[in-house]
């Protein structure tokens, strides 16, 4: 954690360099938008009186479930109740991915995706099991850069 000058309140540590631990393998992420900043807005809106806790406390049953079993567990406590860790649900979208779009996704099955398919984009969503605080924290595509073969109908000999 960083310190501001002249304060002595502690100010959390940039995202990104979070998500760069734990997807420095993905060589092919791009467009990287990172949510920090929203998050801060939120947070200091709470801070200040301006935005209830039962507003930004307000994750979705099926996300808790899917950070329970599906997600990747950070090293940040959570800002709002600062008892439990922040847990990581990666959610995937793209027009190639058929079936499994909107599904969640671990950081090695992110990998062998990204080889598989041209383009798709990766939603990071931080979750606090405990409090049911939730924020979108980063989103970004990963690929090949190429399209992928389509699979059409074959077209019979006399047509």
């Amino acid at each position: 954690m960083r310190r501001k000058p002249g304060n002595l309140r502690k100010l959390p540590d940039s995202a990104p360099a979070v998500f760069r631990r734990t997807l420095s393998g993905m060589g092919s992420m791009r467009s990287v938008v990172d949510y920090a900043l929203a998050r801060r807005a939120t947070l200091k809106s709470v801070l200040a009186g301006r935005t209830t806790i039962s507003d930004v406390c307000d994750a979705h049953p099926y996300l808790l479930r899917a950070a329970k079993f599906h997600g990747e567990p950070t090293d940040r406590t959570c800002p709002i109740c600062r008892r439990t860790k922040l847990t990581h649900v990666t959610y995937v979208y793209g027009d190639e991915l058929g079936q499994y779009e909107g599904r969640v996704k671990r950081g090695p099955e992110l990998d062998e995706m990204a080889l598989e398919y041209g383009e798709f984009q990766a939603y990071v969503v931080e979750v606090c099991q405990s409090c049911a605080w939730n924020h979108l924290a980063s989103s970004y595509v990963l690929g090949t850069g190429e399209p992928r073969a389509r699979r059409g109908r074959r077209v019979r000999a006399g047509d």
